[in-house]
């Protein structure tokens, strides 16, 4: 019997690489969906850095002051700290990078969440303002914002009925709380940067395909956060229930250091926000 009989036949030989080919890109799906299923926050690399004037450093607002009632929690933007990139002059002079109180989205009317420890019945009014790379008002008025009468987290939507965001451009917003109509110095603020980008290619291409939950997920390790969370959060609001999503929550926001913020509920959306569009497109 000579080697050559051994060989297989030329149909035999398609059918084992079909097989092979198939399984291998089965495997390539499998890891793709598992490499979604990580709720956790990636710092993304800005294209452009904010100016160093004015630009917001902390999410958190002052716990008690002036006629506003003391709380354990302090009014917190649900936001990350992001890093500038440390440049090589930086790193050899011993120079720490910046962090901005900064989120991404690809949203033209993106949605800001906040931690609210306030009562209707604690407080005057509560508005929030954005305002563009000129210091210019995006909406003709404040925001006028009308919380319940229990603490938790908050959603609030640019209308769409206004400009959408331009893409590259750094956005200004705050969100203020008057505890005292008769001196604005007793307001608490908290203060965050906005930018609208457009998403990679290879991105928008994973979106179309992926569950609201994958969705969550992709935002979250392209450093979209604005979309990452708005998406989670009204899931979350749509299936109080679900533990999964409850620690999707969790870990998200562990991510970008507000574990303190994970167990207080979202509240439903408010007069003011139910007009508002959806979050994001793919």
């Amino acid at each position: 019997m000579t080697g050559s009989s051994f060989l297989l036949p030329p149909k035999v030989l398609v059918l084992i690489a079909t097989f092979l080919v198939v399984n291998f890109m089965q495997l390539v799906a499998q890891s793709q969906q598992s490499n979604t299923t990580s709720i956790r926050f990636v710092q993304p690399t800005l294209e452009k850095q904010p100016e160093n004037r004015g630009a917001p450093r902390d999410r958190k607002g002052a716990g008690t002051r002036g006629d506003c009632p003391a709380v354990k929690k302090s009014l917190t933007a649900l936001v990350p700290l992001v890093q500038t990139t440390v440049n090589q002059k930086q790193v050899t002079t011993g120079t720490p990078s910046k962090q901005y109180v900064l989120g991404l989205t690809t949203a033209e009317h993106p949605t800001f969440w906040f931690y609210v420890p306030y009562t209707l019945k604690n407080i005057n009014s509560v508005k929030f303002v954005l305002l563009d790379e000129k210091n210019n008002s995006v909406t003709n008025e404040p925001i006028p914002i009308t919380l319940s009468n229990t603490p938790g987290v908050i959603s609030v939507s640019l209308p769409t009925t206004e400009k959408p965001l331009s893409i590259g451009q750094y956005y200004h917003w705050y969100f203020l709380i008057d505890c005292n109509p008769q001196s604005r110095s007793d307001d608490i603020a908290v203060e965050g940067l906005v930018q609208r980008i457009t998403p990679k290619d290879e991105l928008t291409r994973r979106l179309q395909t992926a569950t609201p939950r994958q969705r969550v997920a992709l935002y979250a390790q392209a450093g979209i956060w604005q979309d990452a969370v708005t998406t989670l959060g009204e899931l979350r609001r749509a299936k109080r229930q679900d533990a999964t999503l409850a620690a999707d929550w969790k870990e998200l926001l562990e991510s970008v250091g507000l574990e303190d913020i994970a167990t207080e509920a979202i509240l439903p959306k408010g007069d003011a926000q139910r007009a508002n569009a959806p979050c994001c497109t793919p």
